[in-house]
């Protein structure tokens, strides 16, 4: 046994499990770890990340450092940006039985599945068994720690498409064959960190995948949900069909909000909302060299939410309306239009510059539906 508290991002890791796409045999991959998520519950070290390759499957196994030493397990369920929870969903049918079922081998959905549980988090459950003692969990099931409030409103699901680094791409209305992913959109508001919600799909008709999690997007903005595998280089392709999605929060009423959308016919991009706001779009470089700026954030506070008062309230996730982080290439295109007429505050941030932000930036009937606005960082 190890101590994870004691390893640092770029130290060395080495995995080794039976995932099911390495046959019967031992799998081994290596890497560095990439860095660590939070969760409310557990702490700053929720997670550890690899760029180890991690293929679903691997659940049990062993993460080990140089010493030799278990210092993490990789787990059925990864972690994705800002702590969010991913799961493992049966959507494809592995055992070629004709249906989508519990006997079938299930796939890691969403965030990155290169994710490590800390092997400190399960010390007191090792020490509970050496010891012949019973042991209690601390943390809640599924991290719930607290009901509905009957504020909770979602809007009507957009479909989108995912680019190469896992951020929302283009609406669309249809899917073409061949899709790894599908993506279901919404606006919300009036939630609560620890709520339950559960959502729901079907695929022609027969159950694909439910799952209950805690919430923890915060009180209002957009969010987005998988069915599939979002890793680009994953050879399983969505079967055709029709799919369907309802997402309920535990209250026992119905579903705030449901979508569907069909895999196969060609695929079709998603007409401009009627209320045709402006679509922002650009690209963010560096303003000494003129070069791209990959990966860096744009984000877009709720109307009225100005900078200052962002970054004083230490960068809350319920102060942003819309974000997005940028290509290799440095460009960007937000998920969702600014309304017209409407004041916002424009933010771009990338690791080793300062933050460029403007304030009170308004839209009107004048500007056109696709707003170019390009940005550049200073060091």
């Amino acid at each position: 046994m190890g101590n994870s508290d004691n390893i640092h991002v770029g130290d060395r890791i080495s995995v080794f499990g039976f995932p099911g796409i390495g046959g019967d045999t031992i799998t081994f991959t290596s890497g560095n770890v990439s860095g660590f998520t939070s969760e409310d519950q557990v702490g700053d070290r929720a997670w550890i990340k690899t760029d180890a390759t991690i293929a679903g499957g691997n659940s049990g196994g062993l993460a080990a450092d140089d010493n030799a030493e278990i210092i993490g397990v990789p787990t059925i369920a990864a972690s994705g940006a800002e702590g969010d929870i991913t799961d493992c969903r049966v959507v494809q049918d592995t055992n070629g039985d004709g249906q989508l079922t519990k006997e079938d081998t299930c796939i890691p959905i969403g965030g990155f599945i290169n994710g490590v549980r800390p092997i400190n988090l399960a010390m007191p459950l090792i020490k509970a068994a050496q010891s012949g003692q019973a042991y209690t969990s601390p943390y809640s099931p599924n991290g719930i720690t607290s009901g509905s409030t009957g504020n909770e409103q979602m809007s009507a699901i957009t479909w989108y498409t995912l680019d190469a680094q896992g951020n929302l791409d283009q609406p669309v209305t249809s899917y073409p064959s061949g899709t790894k992913v599908i993506v279901a959109a919404f606006d919300f508001s009036g939630f609560t960190n620890g709520e339950a919600w559960r959502e729901v799909w079907t695929h022609n008709g027969e159950q694909a995948y439910e799952g209950t999690a805690a919430w923890d997007q915060g009180e209002s903005g957009s969010y987005g949900t998988y069915l599939g595998n979002p890793d680009p280089n994953a050879p399983d392709v969505m079967p055709d069909g029709n799919y369907h999605v309802d997402i309920f929060i535990d209250n026992g009423g119905g579903p705030l909000t449901s979508g569907d959308v069909t895999i196969g016919g060609g695929g079709g991009v998603a007409p401009p909302p009627a209320n045709s706001g402006v679509t922002l779009f650009g690209t963010v470089t560096d303003a000494d060299t003129g070069q791209p700026v990959a990966n860096a954030m744009v984000f877009v506070l709720n109307p009225g939410v100005s900078y200052d008062q962002w970054s004083n309230a230490n960068y809350p996730d319920s102060d942003v309306y819309t974000s997005t982080s940028t290509d290799s290439n440095g460009n960007y295109q937000m998920p969702y239009t600014v309304a017209r007429d409407q004041s916002y505050t424009i933010i771009a941030s990338a690791s080793g510059y300062y933050d460029r932000y403007g304030d009170n930036l308004t839209w009107t009937n004048q500007d056109p539906d696709q707003y170019q606005l390009d940005i550049q960082l200073t060091k």
